[in-house]
C-alpha cells in the first residue's frame, strides 16, 4: 500500500485564523455591548472625557503589563525550548522536538498567564493615576525625612510593582526549569543529572534567579520605610527596637541578598555554588541573630526597663501624625466649668434650642412614616434625614423622607409595569422635630399625594427617578403613560420631560440594549420609540460610584428641597489612605488618613451628578482634580440654597472622634499611661444598650450669641459613666467644619447618658408606668437620649414611644426630661420642663398626665392629706390671691404656648409668690 499523505494540523488550515477571530468576536460581544452602553451613559452625563480617561488608563496599563509579562514568559520559554533542543543528545527523549504542538502550549500558556498578570496590573490604575499626578503634602516624616507624598503616592505603587515583578520572574523561572528538564526525564528519575551537565539550564536559571533576588532585595528596601507602619511597639509606627535593631537587620539582609544575586549572576559564567551557600547561611543568621535575638535583647533589656524614656520620641511622632492624618490638630478645646443646676434663665437664654429639641427618633419615626404616609404597598421610605430650613422667618429642624417605589409590591408584576409604567417614586414627607399631635403622631409640614405643604416651602418637582433604593432600569417618555400617584378611584399619570437617561433614537441602540440586557421586549415593544429614554444606574450611590470609583462614599445621602421646589440629593465623599506614616489606623476599615474632600449633588429628576471640592488642601483630591480637570468644581460654585444645607458628615465625625478619645492627650506621659482616655457613651434603645450616636441640634455655643446648627456628641471616661466632655462641629456656611471640644471639670460629677438612664429606671413612678404599658399588649420604645448643653448646665431629654403589638405604628406618648437633680415625665416637652423647674412631684405630674391622656390604672400619685387643721383664710384676701394666681397661671400657659420663655418664667415666679402668700396666710 502506498504511504498515506501527511495530515496537516488544524492550526495550519487557512480556516484557522478566521474561526479564531470569529470566536473571539462572539466571546467579546457582551463586553463590547457593555462598553458601548457605558459610553452612552457617560455621554448622557457629559462625562465622556472622564470615562475615556479612566478606560484609557486602565487599558493602557493592561497593555503595558501584558507586553512585559508576555515577553517575559513567552520569550524565556521559547528561548529555553530552543536551547534545550540544541543541547539534546541522541540518548535524550527530545520531547520538546518530537511532541507536536508543545511549542504552542508554551506560547498559549504564557499568553494566558500574561493576561492574568496584566489584569492584576490594570486593577492598579487608580494608584498609577495618583502616582502620575502626585503633589507634595507639605510635611516630612521624622525618621527618614521623606515627604509624606512619598508614602501616600509612591510607596503603594512600588510595593505593587515589586510584588508583581518578583511573582512574574519566579513563574518564568519555574517554567524555564520545567522546559529544560523535559528532555532529561530519565536522568532526573535516576538522579544522574547534574547542573554542570547542562550549561544552558544553569545559565538561564542563574540569570533569572539573580533578577529574582535583586527584586527580593528591593523588597527589603521598601520594608525599611514600612517600619513607619509597624504595630510591634507601644504605639503604631516605628518604635525604638524597630529603629535600633530591625532597621539594621533589614539593611544587612538587603546587602546579603544583593551579594547573593551577583553570586548567581557569576554562575552564568562558571558554576560555583559555594558563595551562594555562604551568603544564604549569613542571611539566615542575620534573620535569626539581628532580626530575632538582637531585637529581642533590645526590647527586653533596653526598652522595657526604660520604656517611657526610650519610646518617648516615637510616641510623640505617633500623636503628632495621627492628629495630622485625621485632621484633629485643628480641633479647638475650651473649658466648660462652673457647672450649675438648670434654671429658668438657662431656658430663656436658649429659646432657639428649646424650639428645636428633637423628640422624634428616626428609627420609630420611619415606621410611623410607613404607616401614615406610604399610602400604597408599592411605596416605601428609606433612611429618614434631619435637616434645617428657614420657616416663618426662623431656622427650624425637620425630619424628612422621600416616597420611593418598591417594585416587589407592584399590583401586577408585568414587564410593562416594571419598565414603562411604574418608573419613579413621588413626593416628600416633612415634619418638625418637636411637634406632636394629641394622639402622639408627627405634625406634618409636607404630606400626602400630591405633596401638600402647610409652610411656604413647596415641592414643585415631586418625581423621584433617581433615589436611594430603586436602581432598576426603566424606559421613560414612551408612548405608555407613567404612573405618578394614586388619586382614589383613578390615578394620575404623566410623561417624563427631563434630560435623564440615554435617548433610544436609533434601532442600533435598541438592539444593543436588548442584547446587553437580554430583553427582546426592548425591540418588540411598540411603546418604545425614538423619543424614549432608557434610565439605568439610577440608585444614587451606584451612580456616583460609577463616575468616581476612587472616592469612598458616606453611607447616608440626604434629600434637600431647593428654593424652587426641586429635590436634590446631597452626598459626602472621602479620600482615604493606609499609608500615612506613624498614624494609628481606624478600628474599622484600617485606613489611617481621611478627608471629607468632596460634596456631591444628584438631581432626583434628571440624575445630574455634580462634584464640589470641599477640602482643596487635601493632596489626594488634588491629584484627581489634576487628572480630571473638568470633573470637580469649587465649593463656592454650589448654589446658595444648597450651601445652606451643607452638614458635616456623621461618618467622618465618628471616625475623628474615635481617634480623639485617645489622641486628645498630647502629653507623652499622660498618653503612655492612658490616664485620660475617653470612650463613646452608651444609651438605651428599645431596652438595649448601644453606642450613642452623634446628633444634630440647633443651639448657641457657650460664649456665642447666635444659635446655629451643630453636630454634637458627649464622652465619658474609660471605665466610668459620668460625662467628661462633649464635642461639637459647626455646620453654618461661615463656620463650616470648625470643631470645638468642651472639657468638663474632672473634680465634679456631671451625669453621663447611662447614669441618666439609670436614674430614669430607678424612679419608681416611671418604672411602674413602663411596666403597666408593657403589660397591656404594647411595648415601650425609648428614643435617643439627647444631652443638650445650656449655658453652664445640661438638659437631658428622652422621648418615649408606645407601639401596640397589633400595630407597627409607634406613637410619642411621653417625654422624659432630667437635670442634674431632677427627673420627670409628662405628655409634652413644655409640661415636662415646667414640672422640672417648678419642682412638682413626679407622682403628681404622671397622675395628671394619665388623667389628661385618658390612661387608667396608673400608679398612685401619692395624694396629700386634706385635713391639715389650718385656720381658714379671710374670704376676700383668699379670693384675691386665688384670682391673681389664676391670672398668672393663664399668662404663663399663654407664654409657654408661644415659646416666650422669658415671660413664662416671670409669670411662674409671680404664681409661686401668690401660692407662698396663700400658704403663709393659711398657716397664720
Amino acid at each position: 500500500h502506498p504511504p498515506r499523505p501527511p495530515v496537516n494540523p488544524f492550526w495550519k488550515s487557512p480556516l484557522f485564523v478566521p474561526i479564531v477571530v470569529i470566536f473571539i468576536l462572539i466571546a467579546s460581544l457582551n463586553w463590547m455591548a457593555a462598553t458601548y452602553t457605558d459610553w452612552l451613559w457617560f455621554s448622557e452625563q457629559n462625562y465622556q472625557s472622564i470615562w475615556f480617561k479612566q478606560w484609557a488608563i486602565e487599558l493602557g496599563a493592561f497593555i503595558v503589563f501584558f507586553l512585559i509579562a508576555a515577553v517575559t514568559f513567552v520569550g524565556n520559554w521559547l528561548f529555553a525550548r530552543k536551547r534545550a533542543i540544541a543541547q539534546a543528545t541522541p540518548y535524550s527523549l527530545n520531547l520538546l522536538k518530537e511532541v507536536a504542538g508543545l511549542k504552542w502550549v508554551f506560547v498559549l500558556g504564557g499568553l494566558f498567564l500574561s493576561f492574568m498578570f496584566a489584569s492584576g496590573g490594570a486593577s492598579q490604575w487608580e494608584a498609577l493615576l495618583r502616582y502620575v499626578n502626585r503633589v507634595d503634602y507639605g510635611a516630612v516624616d521624622p525618621s527618614f525625612g521623606k515627604e509624606i507624598s512619598f508614602y501616600l503616592f509612591e510607596l503603594p505603587i512600588y510595593n505593587f510593582l515589586q510584588g508583581w515583578l518578583i511573582s512574574l520572574l519566579f513563574m518564568a523561572l519555574l517554567g524555564t526549569a520545567v522546559i529544560y528538564s523535559l528532555n532529561y526525564l530519565p536522568d532526573l528519575q535516576q538522579r544522574r543529572w547534574r547542573p554542570q551537565n547542562l550549561p544552558p539550564l544553569r545559565q538561564h536559571v542563574a540569570l533569572l534567579g539573580g533578577f529574582v533576588l535583586l527584586l527580593w532585595a528591593a523588597g527589603y528596601w521598601l520594608d525599611v520605610y514600612k517600619l513607619l507602619f509597624s504595630a510591634r511597639g507601644v504605639v503604631y509606627g516605628a518604635s525604638y527596637t524597630d529603629m535600633h535593631a530591625n532597621l539594621l537587620a533589614l539593611r544587612v539582609q538587603m546587602v546579603l541578598v544583593i551579594l547573593a544575586a551577583f553570586a548567581l549572576f557569576y554562575n552564568v559564567i562558571k558554576l560555583d555554588l559555594r558563595p551562594i551557600a555562604l551568603l544564604g547561611g549569613l542571611w539566615i543568621a542575620a534573620i535569626f541573630l539581628l532580626g530575632g535575638v538582637w531585637a529581642g535583647v533590645q526590647q527586653r533589656y533596653v526598652v522595657e526597663p526604660n520604656e517611657l524614656v526610650k519610646e518617648k520620641p516615637y510616641i510623640q511622632n505617633n500623636i503628632e501624625y495621627t492628629r495630622m492624618a485625621f485632621d484633629l490638630d485643628r480641633i479647638e478645646t475650651r473649658p466648660f466649668n462652673n457647672i450649675q443646676p438648670l434654671s429658668q434663665s438657662d431656658l430663656t437664654d436658649n429659646e432657639s434650642t428649646m424650639k428645636n429639641i428633637r423628640l422624634w427618633d428616626y428609627r420609630p419615626l420611619r415606621d410611623t412614616y410607613e404607616q401614615l404616609q406610604a399610602l400604597r404597598p408599592y411605596y416605601q421610605f428609606g433612611e429618614l434625614d434631619i435637616d434645617r430650613y428657614e420657616i416663618d422667618g426662623e431656622e427650624r429642624q425637620v425630619m424628612l423622607g422621600t416616597r420611593e417605589l418598591d417594585k416587589v409590591n407592584l399590583p401586577a408584576d408585568t414587564w410593562i409595569n416594571r419598565n414603562l409604567e411604574y418608573t419613579h417614586g413621588y413626593g416628600l414627607v416633612m415634619n418638625p422635630v418637636n411637634r406632636v399631635t394629641k394622639d402622639g403622631r408627627p405634625e406634618f409640614f409636607i404630606k400626602d399625594l400630591p405633596p401638600q405643604s402647610d409652610i411656604e416651602l413647596e415641592v414643585t418637582r415631586s418625581e423621584i427617578y433617581y433615589g436611594e433604593m430603586d436602581g432598576s432600569t426603566v424606559f421613560v417618555n414612551s408612548n405608555h403613560k407613567e404612573f405618578d400617584y394614586p388619586t382614589g378611584a383613578n390615578n394620575a399619570y404623566s410623561n417624563y420631560a427631563g434630560s435623564g437617561g440615554v435617548l433610544l433614537d436609533s434601532f442600533f441602540k435598541r438592539l444593543i440594549f436588548a442584547f446587553h440586557r437580554a430583553d427582546i421586549n426592548i425591540l418588540l415593544s411598540d411603546d418604545i420609540d425614538s423619543g424614549t429614554r432608557i434610565q439605568y444606574h439610577r440608585q444614587i450611590m451606584e451612580r456616583v460610584q460609577k463616575v468616581t470609583p476612587f472616592l469612598t462614599l458616606e453611607d447616608d445621602p440626604y434629600i434637600v428641597v431647593t428654593d424652587d421646589g426641586r429635590l436634590i440629593w446631597m452626598l459626602d465623599a472621602y479620600t482615604k489612605s493606609s499609608y500615612f506614616p506613624y498614624a494609628t489606623p481606624a478600628d474599622v476599615g484600617r485606613y489611617n488618613y481621611i478627608r471629607n474632600a468632596v460634596k456631591i449633588t444628584i438631581d432626583a429628576y434628571n440624575g445630574d451628578v455634580t462634584y464640589y471640592i470641599a477640602d482643596d488642601e487635601d493632596p489626594i483630591i488634588q491629584t484627581y482634580a489634576a487628572a480630571f480637570p473638568t470633573l470637580f468644581h469649587p465649593l463656592a460654585d454650589m448654589p446658595a440654597d444648597l450651601q445652606r444645607h451643607l452638614r458635616y458628615p456623621e461618618g467622618l465625625f465618628l471616625s475623628q472622634m474615635a481617634q480623639y478619645t485617645t489622641y486628645h492627650m498630647t502629653d507623652v506621659r499622660v498618653f503612655y499611661n492612658k490616664e485620660d482616655k475617653w470612650i463613646f457613651p452608651m444609651e438605651l434603645f428599645e431596652e438595649t444598650e448601644q453606642l450613642m450616636e452623634p446628633y444634630y441640634v440647633t443651639m448657641a455655643l457657650p460664649g456665642e450669641e447666635e444659635a446655629e446648627y451643630l453636630l454634637i456628641l458627649p464622652f465619658t471616661p474609660a471605665g466610668k459613666q459620668n460625662m467628661i466632655s462633649w464635642a461639637s462641629v459647626r455646620n453654618s456656611p461661615e463656620h463650616y467644619g470648625e470643631m470645638i471640644v468642651y472639657e468638663l471639670p474632672k473634680q465634679e460629677l456631671v451625669y453621663g447618658p447611662m447614669q441618666i438612664e439609670g436614674r430614669i429606671d430607678q424612679e419608681p413612678t416611671i418604672s411602674q408606668q413602663f411596666s403597666l404599658w408593657n403589660q397591656r399588649g404594647s411595648s415601650i420604645i425609648r428614643g435617643n437620649l439627647l444631652v443638650i448643653p445650656m449655658n453652664n448646665s445640661f438638659l437631658y431629654v428622652e422621648p418615649i414611644y408606645l407601639r401596640a403589638d397589633t400595630s407597627g405604628l409607634p406613637e410619642l406618648k411621653r417625654v422624659i426630661v432630667a437635670s442634674s437633680s431632677e427627673v420627670t415625665m409628662a405628655i409634652t416637652l413644655d409640661e415636662a420642663i415646667a414640672s422640672l423647674l417648678s419642682g412638682t412631684p413626679i407622682e403628681e405630674v404622671i397622675s395628671n398626665a394619665n388623667v389628661e391622656s385618658g390612661d387608667e390604672g396608673t400608679a398612685d400619685s401619692g395624694g396629700s392629706d386634706s385635713d391639715t387643721g389650718a385656720v381658714p383664710l379671710p374670704a376676700a384676701d383668699r379670693d384675691a390671691l386665688i384670682i391673681s394666681a389664676n391670672a398668672h397661671l393663664a399668662a404663663a400657659e399663654a407664654a409657654q404656648q408661644a415659646g416666650d420663655w422669658a415671660t413664662y418664667g416671670a409669670e411662674l415666679d409671680a404664681l409661686r409668690a401668690d401660692l407662698e402668700q396663700l400658704l403663709t396666710m393659711n398657716n397664720e
